[in-house]
């Protein structure tokens, strides 16, 4: 007889053929992400020296990360404009996951609210809440610290997110997650260990990558799970649905302002930004790890992997 911590395996049919998931307990690896947390969790008050100073001539985001960075209008920024653009895409950025944040936690409690109370699964559900609660403090703080305002998503994306808030759809949400998380994961990793980037920079950074690595697991292990337990043709729809809404994403993710405030027109900037061979490099390069995953578990399937493609999220 299997015991209760013993993988199962699971096989999906796609296009290419069937995949084989390994599909872990759902006990035992919230068990371990629990044990997890209590060693290596932190406290933004305590572990980040919010008074440490700020160089005007030191990077925010490591330069490569920068939007612009290899673009004609790049070559015509000063030293110092380069540093205030790196200044607002990073804030741009908190401010982004904060507002994805808030939404996960949203999906989070709907999810738990499903399951048995007093399981591991919804324990660290509950865990992972607390640690973004702290994440999205910290990032706030963050934006303050460096001398700005966070910002909201567009109009479009703003209410997009209330309706996606409001609907239980625990497939897309996990996926989602996965994104957000992958995505900022890919800078964050090349951001905190970068000396010639800022070190409250460095120190937000390190922290959300340690805490985010549970997170990610959590949702692979679960979303592997789910798609296990749906038919081919639900899982084709979340994945289109959701390959759609991440092309949304990523073209949008940055605030105008950001642009403006170096003297570049915002809409040319942008468009810039989106022709660029090095940008739309670094784009598909920061998905590369979910990308992979959702190629395993069948959500580059049919119509989805072709958006992925034409947004350039894919490599």
């Amino acid at each position: 007889m299997p015991t209760l911590t013993e993988p199962r395996t699971a096989r999906i049919r796609c296009r290419d053929g069937d995949h084989t998931l390994v599909l872990s307990d759902r006990e035992a690896t919230a068990g371990r992400l629990l044990d997890a947390s209590r060693r290596h969790s932190f406290d933004p008050d305590v572990d980040v020296d919010w008074d440490v100073p700020q160089d005007p001539d030191v990077f925010y985001l490591p330069p490569t990360l920068v939007s612009l960075y290899e673009t004609p209008l790049w070559d015509a920024l000063s030293h110092r404009e380069r540093v205030e653009l790196s200044r607002r895409e990073m804030c741009s950025i908190a401010s982004f996951g904060i507002w994805s944040e808030m939404m996960l936690m949203q999906a989070l409690v709907q999810h738990a609210y499903r399951r048995s109370y007093d399981s591991a699964h919804v324990a660290y559900a509950l865990t992972e809440i607390a640690d973004e609660c702290r994440h999205s403090v910290m990032f706030g703080r963050m934006v303050k610290t460096c001398g700005l305002r966070t910002t909201r998503p567009n109009p479009l994306m703003y209410q997009l997110g209330k309706v996606a808030s409001a609907v239980n759809d625990p497939l897309v949400k996990f996926a989602g997650t996965l994104v957000v998380e992958e995505f900022t994961d890919a800078f964050q990793r090349i951001t905190f260990p970068d000396e010639d980037v800022q070190p409250i920079i460095r120190q937000v950074t390190r922290i959300h990558v340690i805490e985010e690595a549970r997170h990610i697991r959590y949702a692979r292990e679960e979303l592997k799970r789910l798609v296990a337990a749906v038919p081919a043709w639900q899982r084709r729809t979340a994945a289109y649905s959701l390959a759609r809404s991440t092309a949304l994403m990523a073209g949008h993710f940055l605030h105008p302002s950001g642009y403006a405030a170096v003297g570049l027109d915002p809409r040319a900037a942008r468009r810039a930004a989106a022709a660029s061979p090095h940008r739309r490099a670094t784009m598909a390069w920061s998905f590369r790890k979910c990308t992979a995953f959702f190629e395993e578990i069948g959500f580059l399937d049919g119509r989805a992997r072709s958006v992925w493609l034409k947004a350039g999220l894919l490599e």
